[in-house]
């Protein structure tokens, strides 16, 4: 024993037996022993098989980059939907709140605009005669949020909101103060701490409208939240969580009558603002948004909008179209698209097994919220030259979504023509296919001109995430999958 034991080695004399162990304490010492061998070999085999499994499965990290609203979130939601339905199942109701403070945000944008079109002497004008509210007449709800009472005719009967004159929308403001309110409640749920549009009492009947107002100038300030805010469990208070539902409830008349009326729709298009080429446009399925028993459906939440900062990690398992032996573990990395953010993909450019852009081609026309004078679609293309550029990047994989081709199609069946924003197309066909032949040799040009190996794999799709399985369709035909 004393060849084979150093007589200070710790371990030895810590486990050596007793000198005067008896038979019986030896056998319950060896016993010990042995059960202790067992579970030793256990927790062994266990190591070894995860050592294999781990040799089986392939991990794919991918980078998920755009301009903001290009459909990088949705597309997370995709995935989700077709790999993690369990997950996605658990979370609908939470994206009810979203949904609801989607419909709030457009009726807000609404309001914003034509307010200021009241008091532009161009502002259109019909004849009909004003609606009037009388100024002590309001409905109270349970909680103390007020509701303004319709004002009566001489006969008593309720008056109309299509009698109003839709060139003074002071009846409309007043009418629809609880959406206020309603945001208020919504935005304190959802959002991170500094990205809320309002502070201080929620409540408190028509008091607590003294701190709200509407705005004559554009609002741009959006609900954001944070990795980890956790905001998809924060619906404990059923109470608080259905007041929001009462309020557009009581509200949905005079939302759909202002959202219905040519005036409104004539000035949303003399100011060139389209909520329905959106995300987060809801103001057509009013009605059914509203109801007290209303389950998103897994469309409402793949249009669903709700923006995302910083860098948030999504895991999916997958397996692999291969070999039946072989998974995949994804993890794809969603990073704002905001000017301001995009100094953070930076830390994920050096592990990343592909980068998948997307570029929205619907969006030749418009500008990006950060800055009024760059045009959205030119603001993808620079995007997309930087990351071609990048050297850490030069042999990364490029799968490109050229997304929200549905709204294509309806811009040039609507007569918008591409030529008027891009004078580089000159005078090309305006037809969905020469335009989209177009793209593709845009980005691909850009990606050969600047990327430093020529060979890179590189795979372009027409997409439109919030309808197509992209994902799985189309990502298949690469070897990423």
């Amino acid at each position: 024993m004393s060849g084979r034991y150093e007589k200070d080695d710790p371990l030895w004399l810590a486990i050596r037996p007793a000198a005067n162990e008896t038979p019986e304490q030896a056998a319950i010492r060896i016993k010990r022993e042995q059960e202790a061998k067992i579970i030793s070999d256990k927790i062994d085999e266990a190591i070894r098989a995860e050592k294999a499994m781990l040799q089986k499965q392939k991990i794919i990290r991918l980078l998920l980059l755009g301009q903001s609203e290009s459909g990088k979130s949705t597309t997370i939601k995709q995935f989700q939907l077709l790999h993690s339905p369990n997950a996605f199942q658990s979370e609908r109701m939470s994206w009810r709140l979203v949904i609801q403070l989607n419909l709030v945000k457009s009726v807000r944008r609404i309001l914003e605009a034509v307010i200021a079109a009241d008091t532009n002497p161009e502002s259109p004008s019909t004849t009909r005669s004003p609606l009037t509210l009388s100024d002590d007449k309001w409905d109270t709800s349970a909680s103390g949020v007020a509701y303004p009472r319709a004002s009566t005719d001489s006969n008593g009967s309720s008056l109309s909101v299509d009698t109003c004159d839709m060139n003074d929308f002071s009846d409309y403001k007043v009418r629809l103060m609880p959406l206020l309110q309603a945001e208020q409640i919504l935005t304190e749920k959802l959002a991170a701490p500094d990205s809320k549009d309002y502070r201080g009492d929620a409540l408190g009947g028509r008091e607590g409208y003294n701190h709200l107002s509407w705005s004559n100038r554009p609002t741009n300030q959006e609900v954001f939240v944070r990795p980890g805010a956790n905001w998809k469990f924060k619906n404990e208070d059923a109470d608080n969580m259905d007041e929001p539902t009462r309020i557009l409830f009581r509200a949905r008349e005079d939302m759909m009558t202002l959202w219905a009326s040519p005036v409104v729709q004539e000035i949303l298009q003399r100011e060139k603002i389209n909520l329905s080429e959106s995300s987060g446009f809801f103001l057509n399925d009013m009605e059914r948004i509203v109801s007290s028993n209303y389950v998103p459906t897994d469309d409402d939440i793949l249009n669903a909008r709700l923006k995302t900062v910083g860098v948030v990690e999504h895991c999916f398992h997958l397996q692999s179209s291969g070999s039946v032996d072989k998974s995949l573990d994804w993890r794809i990395y969603d990073v704002g698209g905001s000017r301001s953010q995009r100094a953070t993909w930076a830390p994920f450019f050096d592990n990343v097994q592909a980068i998948i852009f997307l570029a929205p081609v619907s969006v030749f026309d418009q500008v990006l919220a950060e800055d009024g004078n760059v045009n959205r679609l030119e603001d993808s293309l620079l995007l997309w030259r930087g990351l071609c550029k990048n050297e850490i990047l030069s042999k990364v994989p490029l799968v490109l979504f050229l997304n929200k081709c549905d709204l294509l199609r309806r811009k040039l069946a609507a007569g918008v023509r591409l030529s008027t924003y891009m004078v580089s197309y000159l005078d090309r066909p305006n037809d969905y296919d020469s335009i989209l032949k177009y793209f593709k040799n845009k980005f691909d040009a850009i990606r050969k001109q600047h990327s430093k190996v020529p060979e890179r794999e590189f795979y372009v799709y027409a997409t439109s995430v919030t309808r197509d399985m992209v994902l799985r369709d189309n990502l298949r035909h690469t070897n990423l999958i």
